[in-house]
């Protein structure tokens, strides 16, 4: 092949000045193509919190004041705990979750999805029985509820209400009794919709869900020694792309705003060492 030899030195001064044009150019065009990117740049985040249908009233309201308040979106997914438990292990994209029972918390943590550290109960619940408003059907216990021809409570695989149903039986010796007359629902809105329907004679869930509610009436309580602690809690999920956000909203629920909320809502607050 033959050689060229030296480029000449003219070359040598055109070549600079290409390699100056071209590096201006590039430049010009890197900044033409991040220009869209600063469009971005004051909207506001989104953050998803996954949360136990049971919350559903108390969170809407302080999602309202809390989006006020630091400019935050909140979009809400709710339904069974132990369902919403289920979409975080296989990669669901949420922020925060709130559960009904540590129960779906704890395997979370041992999952390595939250923070132990991070985690914090907020409230708790009554176990009852609720009736249609109107009807006089007495219940002065478990043997009594088991008389009767139909009932409802959540899935007690998923559902804390379920759970918490079932352990009410077993303390009362009637699992069997129970289960003969049982309709499971996969979230409480299911369950109430079988009471209102008419679809069973009583249902059994939290008590806060009475709240705002004329056509249902609580025809019994649980008493607390009969079922493990109810407790809800909450905590950011570790896989979060806006960590700050969502440890900003558990700060929120945990306020006096987040309690005043939950009070209204008909939940038990809790002292914040519980």
């Amino acid at each position: 092949m033959k050689r060229t030899g030296a480029i000449p030195r003219t070359r040598l001064k055109v070549s600079g000045v290409s390699v100056l044009l071209l590096s201006l150019a590039l430049l010009a065009g890197c900044a033409t193509t991040t220009a869209p990117e600063s469009t971005t740049v004051g909207e506001p985040v989104e953050i998803t919190v996954s949360a136990a249908t049971t919350l559903k009233k108390a969170f809407e309201k302080m999602a309202v004041d809390f989006e006020a308040e630091t400019g935050t979106k909140v979009k809400f997914n709710f339904g069974a705990a132990g369902v919403l438990q289920k979409q975080i292990e296989g990669g669901a994209v949420v922020d925060v979750f709130a559960s009904a029972a540590p129960k779906q918390m704890n395997e979370l943590i041992e999952a390595g999805l939250v923070s132990a550290d991070a985690t914090a109960t907020f409230a708790s619940n009554k176990l009852v029985v609720f009736t249609r408003a109107g009807e006089e059907v007495s219940i002065e216990g478990a043997r009594d509820l088991v008389a009767l021809d139909r009932i409802a409570t959540g899935n007690p695989e998923s559902t804390p209400i379920g759970t918490a149903a079932m352990q009410w039986m077993q303390s009362a010796g009637l699992v069997d009794d129970f289960r003969a007359r049982v309709i499971y629902g996969e979230n409480v809105t299911q369950v109430m919709e079988y009471l209102t329907r008419g679809e069973v004679d009583a249902v059994v869930v939290f008590a806060s869900e009475a709240t705002g509610r004329d056509d249902v009436r609580i025809a019994y309580t649980v008493p607390d020694a009969a079922i493990q602690p109810i407790r809800y809690v909450i905590a950011p999920v570790l896989a979060s792309k806006h960590p700050a956000e969502a440890a900003a909203f558990v700060d929120y629920v945990l306020s006096d705003a987040g309690r005043k909320a939950l009070a209204d809502a008909g939940f038990v607050l809790l002292d914040p060492a519980q």
